[in-house]
């Protein structure tokens, strides 16, 4: 009967192949219980082999470890006493924060215990020596082992509480309540969705940590033409994406787009063996950090600190009438005229910048359509208009991490500016039928205002003429975690 499956799993296979259709995926080697590897490859639009670890957390109860501080932490490095940017400029001296080495190695010293490994930062210019500073926040077992302002970007994170979660960068505030954390470079998928701009089709080999919708599934998974490591061979973040979208993954980022893609196990005989090996020889790169999965959660470090207030922030939308402005000239754009202030208030020192999204739908020419714009302050009086093509990344840019006694009542828009002069709304045939205001604050809405709804039921407007909870996918950093949905059953 095994047989029989195995060669039922080919067919389904080949077939896929021939028919360049999406990754097929063939359950591997089971490392334990809800644990198991996974492969599949594909031949267009190049060769590309993929290589996956699947954890079942339903199964596995899970922990992490993570590369902590190394000999001397804090001292000058001296081998590189002046990091650099992407484009060689200079940025701050560096120190010793970590120390170089493989997955391989890492299991062997600081990962004892862990089931398997990879890395989460790879070594990059200048860093010849033992020693590294990796840009970005790192947090192994609750202890900071890097926390930069250069090189800030996408985190894969683990709270006290036990939560995995993606986001698109992470608070000062929240610090004290990760257990480990580890800065990726791009999150390359979100809720679903491929959130990567079409034209960025560099291609490397390269690895991905993904997770489930319900946070049960949790991800690693690498991509590479099954011969060798090399450049401009492997797969693209979208490729990546196909294989992801197969496995299951909702949220996805990447750490690695070069050579340093292995993936290491503990092996019978103590020593570590390379589980997506090509060739004899194991993936010899090293590290600034790697990442481990043990069974069962760590004691001390993990206990949870003292619950932060759930309720954050709290907002309520102060607005004036809103109007239509019509230019002088016939033909002219149809616009809203608006200001609106928003009252905060909250339990953390720093939060988010909040930002106010408008809707309008507008009859133009026996049509109705509706537009859409986000307000970050005072600063933006026309707002920025929103399009399909608007990436998660770029509308978390425009909520920098600010002091709460400074936005306390913020001030969005101009009265005497009107909104959606882009969009090419004449006011000589275009009405304005309907509007909402949402206020969002750290991925979460925190108040709505909206036309008259039993005035909009009568002219046959429906419910959803606006995408409810739109920007939710969109400003992704989420406090507190989305609550557990089985304990909610």
């Amino acid at each position: 009967m095994t047989a029989f499956r195995s060669a039922l799993a080919a067919a389904a296979l080949s077939a896929a192949l021939s028919a360049g259709a999406s990754p097929v995926w063939v359950q591997g080697e089971s490392l334990a219980p809800g644990v198991a590897t996974m492969t599949a490859r594909v031949e267009t639009p190049r060769k590309i082999r993929f290589f996956a670890v699947k954890v079942d957390m339903k199964t596995a109860d899970i922990g992490f470890v993570a590369t902590g501080r190394a000999s001397g932490w804090g001292r000058p490095l001296e081998e590189a006493p002046t990091l650099y940017d992407g484009r060689g400029e200079k940025i701050e001296p560096a120190d010793v924060r970590t120390r170089r080495e493989t997955p391989a190695e890492f299991l062997q010293r600081g990962g004892k215990g862990a089931l398997f490994a990879f890395a989460t930062r790879a070594t990059r210019h200048p860093y010849s020596g033992d020693f590294a500073d990796p840009r970005g926040l790192f947090i192994a077992n609750g202890v900071v082992v890097s926390n930069s302002k250069h090189g800030r970007g996408p985190v894969f994170a683990v709270r006290r509480g036990g939560e995995l979660e993606i986001a698109d960068r992470i608070m000062q505030a929240e610090v004290p309540d990760l257990l480990f954390a580890q800065t990726g470079d791009v999150v390359i998928r979100r809720d679903g969705r491929d959130t990567v701009s079409p034209e960025r089709r560099n291609i490397a080999p390269c690895l991905a940590v993904g997770l489930s919708e319900d946070r049960k599934q949790f991800f690693v998974v690498t991509a590479d033409d099954g011969e060798k490591i090399a450049g401009g061979t492997g797969a693209d973040y979208h490729d990546m994406n196909d294989a992801l979208e197969a496995l299951g993954v909702s949220d996805a980022i990447s750490f690695e787009h070069g050579s340093a893609i292995g993936v290491f196990a503990a092996g019978r005989d103590g020593g570590p063996r390379q589980l997506n090996q090509l060739g004899p020889n194991p993936n010899a790169s090293r590290a600034v950090s790697c990442l481990g999965v043990t069974l069962g959660r760590p004691k001390g470090a993990g206990e949870p600190p003292p619950k932060v207030n759930p309720a954050q922030v709290k907002g309520a939308l102060v607005m004036p009438k809103v109007t239509p402005m019509k230019g002088r000239n016939r033909g002219a754009e149809l616009t809203l005229g608006m200001q609106v202030k928003a009252n905060l208030k909250g339990e953390l020192p720093r939060i988010k910048r909040p930002v106010l999204s408008v809707s309008a739908l507008f009859e133009t020419d026996g049509l109705w359509r509706s537009y859409d714009v986000v307000l970050t302050d005072q600063k933006t009086p026309h707002g920025i208009n929103i399009s399909a093509e608007q990436t998660p990344a770029g509308v978390s840019e425009w909520q920098p991490e600010v002091t709460l006694k400074d936005w306390k009542s913020p001030v969005f828009g101009d009265a005497k500016h009107g909104l959606f002069k882009g969009c090419g709304i004449s006011s000589s045939s275009a009405k304005l039928i309907a509007w909402r205001l949402e206020l969002w604050q750290n991925g979460g809405l925190v108040a709505a205002s909206e036309s008259d709804q039993k005035q909009l039921r009568k002219l046959g407007v429906p419910e959803d003429w606006h995408v409810k909870g739109k920007y939710a996918g969109k400003i992704t950093y989420r406090w507190p975690p989305p609550p557990d949905k089985d304990k909610k059953k």
